[in-house]
């Protein structure tokens, strides 16, 4: 089972990863791995290999779409970027310096209401990539994460489900965003699913490491048996840990450990680790302050930040990644 992370432009880091794991075992990332599961760019990832597209190709989604989905552009000073703003595009940017000064306190919803950015961009991108394929067409199996805004709750959205009733079935297109409609970022994507008029968010704020609901499927798909598992989780890079809910916070600060601890990736990490022993559960995983960072920042500097970060991983991890490959390829059927 493969289990992929949320955060934004930092899922350029797996897919690069995952490029590395295809070319060491000399073959697909679908042919791999039995399921697949993903949440927000994770979720995005998961759903270009479950339809058995390679991770070069999915690594170049970043770049290619990156400015497109989040704004921006590269190549003009620092002080020039922070004085005029990131587009270059005064209407453009004015518009979005309202959105994230207006956030707390709600927004117009004819463009998004607190979103920071329009959806037109990722549509775009995710209609190109995945035209209208659906959920219940893929090669792999696939769950992504996403939740509920209406009935406030969280929300499994799985092939298995989908080949069984046409009513749990969606484009991938709009797995795609409803995975990754990250609050404050992007508006909601609202739809019909399982017969009631929905309004999705992204999975993150309640798995953002779904590596548990993999293990969960997993163990569904196996009839409970454990011993049969292997579970891959990659990361998108994570922040050096810190106590959440200090007590002298003020009542901000303490807003701030609330959605903190919304995002985390722990559960996942530590039930996994709990269930499964070492040469079965693999987290691979870049602890960096500076890696962690932004999740809109798509420009080139950024990218290439993420890339050094992989590669960092893939040499210190070299003989790791390839004891992953092969777990994984004496599983296969011969």
């Amino acid at each position: 089972m493969l289990s992929i992370d949320g955060g934004g432009t930092r899922g350029y880091l797996p897919a690069l990863v995952l490029r590395e794991l295809e070319y060491r075992a000399g073959c697909r990332a679908s042919e791999l791995f039995d399921v697949i599961v993903g949440t927000s760019t994770g979720g995005i990832i998961g759903i270009g290999l479950a339809v058995g597209r390679s991770a070069e190709e999915l690594a170049d989604f970043y770049p290619r779409y990156g400015r497109a989905i989040f704004g921006g552009i590269d190549g003009r000073p620092e002080w020039k970027r922070r004085l005029l703003g990131p587009t270059g595009n005064v209407v453009a940017d004015f518009r979005n310096s309202g959105r994230i000064l207006g956030s707390p306190f709600g927004g117009d919803k004819r463009r998004g209401g607190s979103a920071r950015h329009s959806a037109d961009g990722l549509n775009g991108a995710l209609h190109e990539v995945l035209g209208e394929s659906r959920l219940s067409g893929v090669s792999t199996p696939l769950i992504a994460t996403t939740y509920d805004a209406s009935a406030d709750c969280p929300i499994v959205l799985s092939s298995r489900d989908a080949s069984r009733a046409s009513e749990y079935d969606l484009s991938l297109h709009e797995v795609a965003r409803a995975t990754s409609a990250a609050p404050t970022f992007f508006p909601a994507l609202e739809t019909t699913w399982a017969g009631a008029r929905r309004r999705f968010i992204d999975g993150g704020v309640w798995a953002n490491n779904p590596a548990h609901i993999g293990l969960l499927e997993a163990l569904t798909r196996t009839g409970g048996d454990l011993s049969s598992i292997v579970v891959v989780s990659l990361g998108t890079g994570a922040a050096p840990g810190a106590p959440s809910f200090q007590s002298d916070l003020n009542w901000l600060g303490v807003a701030m450990d609330t959605m903190s601890v919304a995002t985390t990736v722990q559960t996942g990490h530590l039930l996994c680790q709990r269930y499964l022993p070492p040469d079965r559960y693999f987290r691979l995983q870049v602890v960096d302050r500076d890696i962690a960072g932004a999740m809109n920042d798509a420009s080139a500097e950024r990218l290439t930040a993420l890339a050094a970060a992989a590669s960092r991983m893939i040499a210190d991890q070299g003989s790791r990644l390839d004891s992953i490959v092969k777990q994984l390829q004496d599983r296969r059927p011969r």
